[in-house]
């Protein structure tokens, strides 16, 4: 085997709990930057849910699918197949630290962490009044448990945002471990047209319509600004459910002036809703890096968001976009009126986005990982 300090192109295996398409979040993501990884000349394998062959309930897939994993890993690997990286999807890398791998590294890949993620949804919950059944607050821990094993114990880590980087050190993870990663933008959202969104009156939310992304807040603030504005209209892009399970939380009076797009087909779809709109809303609790908030902002959309890692590592308040606190429906709904106001506010913080989403390709994302493998693959062996 070649030194590990050479730049020779790296084998890699990259393995989540996904299904594996191109038009999904984070499978998307993943063949992305493994399309940049091979155009930088290294090979790049990819396990799926397809491909682990676990045919059983959400309920027990959490707990075999990692075993399995880990069986599959070691089989292939005593067989003499050869990564130089294994990197895995968080939640399910809890006994790959375990495999009889020689001088393969393990990288554990989070989209944000779980244990944070828990702890936003508990909180979340509090400062909405909400509560919290047993089950909800107990259930999530056997993921968790198996996702914290992961980060504390792979070669390297890669967090989708600051906040997670600075959680995982103050706990007592070695800084040179961790590496954090973005979302990049594919060339065709850079290529087409800038518009500024001056003249535009309509609000844009991409994304799955579930209380994670803000949708108890979304719903009145922008009930209360489409009863303002009879030219207002909201578009619900991506919900992943039927139109009337989206409508059924808004006053019918104001209904025919939301549109519902349950799936987006791709990125053409994307660059005429975001070229359509003047601000995009992303409310959300928890976020890893936005793919969505990327893609906006390389067309010059601005965005009203809240104030959590992702977000705000992307979005500067008051020079390209507002930031606004979680669970906070007034605050977001002033935001957005503050938006749809002021035409010159929009165009300077679109034009401001347009410039900052220039640096996020998917090929500088691709080199960040290849700099974290090259990281790990030089660092003293841990097992």
């Amino acid at each position: 085997m070649k030194s590990i300090d050479s730049d020779r192109p790296l084998k890699i295996l990259r393995v989540a709990q996904v299904q594996r398409n191109r038009i999904g979040g984070m499978s998307r993501t993943l063949f992305l930057t493994g399309d940049a990884l091979e155009a930088l000349g290294h090979s790049v394998d990819y396990w799926f849910e397809e491909d682990l062959k676990v045919a059983l309930p959400p309920q027990l897939w959490r707990f075999v699918a990692p075993w399995k994993l880990w069986r599959r890993l070691a089989a292939e690997l005593r067989r003499g197949t050869c990564w130089d990286i294994v990197e895995f999807h968080e939640p399910i890398g809890a006994f790959l630290t375990a495999l009889p791998i020689g001088s393969t590294r393990s990288v554990a890949l989070s989209y944000g962490l779980e244990e944070r993620s828990h702890f936003a949804f508990l909180e979340y919950r509090q400062r909405a009044n909400i509560p919290v059944s047993f089950k909800q607050r107990y259930s999530p821990l056997t993921v968790v448990w198996q996702a914290q094993r992961s980060v504390r114990h792979a070669d390297h880590v890669l967090c989708s945002n600051s906040i997670d980087v600075r959680y995982l050190v103050n706990d007592g993870v070695d800084p040179t471990r961790v590496t954090r990663h973005f979302s990049g933008v594919e060339s065709v959202f850079l290529k087409t047209d800038f518009r500024p969104a001056e003249s535009r009156s309509r609000i844009l939310f991409v994304g799955t319509w579930i209380d994670r992304k803000g949708i108890r807040e979304i719903v009145p603030a922008v009930s209360a600004l489409l009863r303002e504005d009879s030219k207002l209209t909201f578009t619900a892009a991506g919900t992943g459910i039927p139109e009337g399970q989206v409508l059924e939380g808004f006053d019918p009076i104001l209904r025919h002036r939301i549109r519902v797009i349950s799936k987006i087909e791709g990125s053409d779809t994307l660059i005429r809703l975001y070229g359509e709109h003047a601000v995009l809303v992303l409310a959300s609790y928890f976020e890893g890096h936005p793919l969505v908030l990327v893609e906006a902002a390389a067309q010059g959309l601005p965005a009203v968001g809240t104030d959590i890692g992702g977000i705000s590592d992307f979005i500067t308040h008051g020079q390209d976009g507002l930031i606004i606190p979680v669970a906070a429906p007034l605050e977001l709904e002033a935001a957005l009126r503050r938006m749809l106001k002021n035409p010159e506010l929009r165009n300077r913080f679109g034009t401001a986005l347009r410039i900052k989403a220039l640096g996020f390709t998917w090929e500088a994302s691709a080199r960040n990982i290849e700099a974290a493998f090259r990281t790990t693959l030089r660092q003293t062996h841990r097992r």
